[in-house]
């Protein structure tokens, strides 16, 4: 029976004890550990246990499940991570948001695309070069046809990029927030300074302070849970990009292993790193909106 590894899908052979693509240990059955002692014991009891024992247990399992799940803590916004740390609770993000990351992602993948066509728009002029081009008409005709296909997909692509630009919020929500962080700061100090100079009267000032400080706060709530709702999309397309790179080795596996051709293997490696670069285009546009 033919194995594989489980990383990388690379074809193994019995004797192997590491994969030759990704170099992880090749995984064997793995026993089930038997119980301990008092695990035995546990059960010994737990089997003991008359039927009406059984079931007062099952219903007061049942009615902590109960409690638990519909009494959540309405006060505080965080749960507890490991060691009592306190970790964010992530919402989901607004409808408007969502639509300007992904504005912003198109713009930034169209800007990618405009690149690559202009970079294999370099390649096909140097073959105007090739003395067949003046000789050949139907070599000249080719290249002409993808000369012009490819100016008119650049051309396309620049409109488009200037539909997103007229539809995108400049600045993004989240930097739109820090600038109301900002300003809120500049309130608290300037009203601080206003009342040492005793331009400001002290019920004023208290009343002023308490509101300046209340909105940072919601200001900074606000922000923070949008920041991590966008790194929780970051995370996910990191994960994707794994999945793009484990398919990419299995890929050289297949090639290591002559199951396909020289071209095939070409033409799926450049497909994978096309694929890489527009997820991290995309991971920088949202890490660069976080800021």
């Amino acid at each position: 029976m033919a194995k594989y590894c489980v990383y990388c899908g690379n074809p193994l052979k019995n004797e192997d004890k590491f994969c030759i693509i990704c170099g992880k240990p090749v995984l064997a059955g793995v026993k089930k550990s038997e119980k301990t002692g008092v695990e035995k014991a546990k059960d010994f009891i737990k089997d003991k246990k008359t039927p009406k024992e059984k079931i007062i247990e099952e219903s007061f399992a049942y009615d902590d499940d109960q409690n638990s799940s519909e009494k959540p803590d309405k006060k505080s916004k965080k749960k507890k991570g490991k060691k009592g740390e306190a970790v964010q609770i992530e919402k989901p993000l607004p409808f408007e948001v969502k639509e300007q990351m992904i504005l912003n992602i198109e713009y930034n993948d169209i800007k990618l695309n405009k690149e690559i066509l202009v970079d294999k728009l370099k390649e096909i002029q140097k073959e105007i070069k090739d003395p067949r081009y003046d000789v050949d008409e139907e070599y000249n005709k080719s290249i002409n046809i993808k000369v012009t296909a490819i100016k008119t997909l650049i051309s396309e692509l620049k409109q488009k990029e200037s539909e997103l630009e007229a539809k995108m919020d400049k600045p993004f929500i989240v930097q739109r927030i820090q600038n109301d962080i900002d300003k809120k700061i500049y309130q608290l100090k300037n009203i601080s300074k206003e009342f040492k100079l005793l331009k400001v009267d002290k019920d004023s000032f208290d009343k002023l302070r308490e509101k300046y400080k209340e909105e940072k706060a919601n200001l900074e709530s606000e922000r923070n849970d949008l920041i991590v709702g966008m790194k929780l999309w970051i995370k996910e397309l990191k994960m994707e990009k794994v999945e793009i790179q484990s398919e990419k080795n299995l890929n050289k596996g297949r090639f290591s292993a002559k199951e396909i051709s020289d071209e095939a293997y070409d033409a799926k490696n450049k497909e994978f790193e096309i694929k890489v670069k527009k997820i991290d285009v995309k991971i920088k546009t949202l890490e660069d909106l976080t800021k």
